[in-house]
């Protein structure tokens, strides 16, 4: 897989809280929330025409690993850097990025 991971310590157990936050930022934007293998992935687009931008949250112990990438049928996943795709794995990341600091801001 390639996906570029940010790991953000917690320091509740609140997992509803933080996918809460994941889902408040993502779904105004158009994303829409799907449970693929146990992962909760936030997904935009169709893969086909448009790059499908994907968001998922994982979580250990003591942080959420907060992970973006795009996906298409013709190269598969592809971490949010490199030139291919650029304007979308820019926006993708900065979406990781409000992410991470709206879940360190709420203290969890």
């Amino acid at each position: 897989m390639k996906r570029t991971t940010i790991v953000v310590p917690m320091k509740t157990n609140n997992v509803n809280g933080v996918l809460q936050i994941i889902a408040t930022i993502l779904e105004p934007l158009g994303y829409k929330k799907n449970n693929t293998i146990g992962e909760n992935v936030w997904t935009k687009g169709d893969a086909v025409i448009i790059k499908m931008q994907c968001i998922g949250a994982s979580f250990t112990e003591d942080s959420v690993v907060i992970q973006g990438w795009l996906r298409d049928e013709i190269t598969g996943e592809s971490a949010l850097e490199g030139f291919v795709a650029m304007p979308l794995k820019k926006k993708t990341r900065g979406y990781l990025d409000q992410i991470q600091q709206t879940i360190l801001l709420h203290n969890y």
